[in-house]
């Protein structure tokens, strides 16, 4: 695709602020060639998984917290905080594979339409 045609001009000529039809990104976050920069499409979504790792770890340690400085811990206590480390291992498990997966098609994307360089 020619480079003039890669962009959504955003007045008459063109600018760095004009948006690339592949991957939406301005042009000023594009190689010299106009190719896309895979790191700019993964930036946000590795973003996403550790702010939601770590939410997922806070929860957790905030339950351990609270379980480990109760006064007396009873069984149903230690089965409630079995029961929300798997449900949080769960939210992580299903975090990862989304992210991992969505990370796999827009690697294989940027590799396929020759956007991959070298940073």
């Amino acid at each position: 695709m020619p480079t003039d045609a890669q962009f959504q001009l955003k007045s008459q000529y063109p600018a760095n602020l004009d948006r690339c039809r592949r991957c939406g990104a301005p042009r000023t976050l594009h190689w010299a060639d106009g190719s896309c920069r895979p790191s700019f499409s993964l930036g946000s979504k590795v973003l996403a998984l550790l702010v939601t790792l770590s939410v997922l770890v806070a929860v957790l340690a905030v339950a351990a917290w609270l379980l480990a400085t109760a006064p007396a811990v009873n069984l149903a206590s230690v089965l409630a905080f079995a029961c929300l480390v798997a449900l949080v291992l769960a939210g992580a498990a299903t975090a990862l594979a989304a992210t991992t997966s969505a990370l796999r098609a827009a690697m294989d994307d940027a590799r396929h339409e020759g956007g991959a360089g070298s940073a």
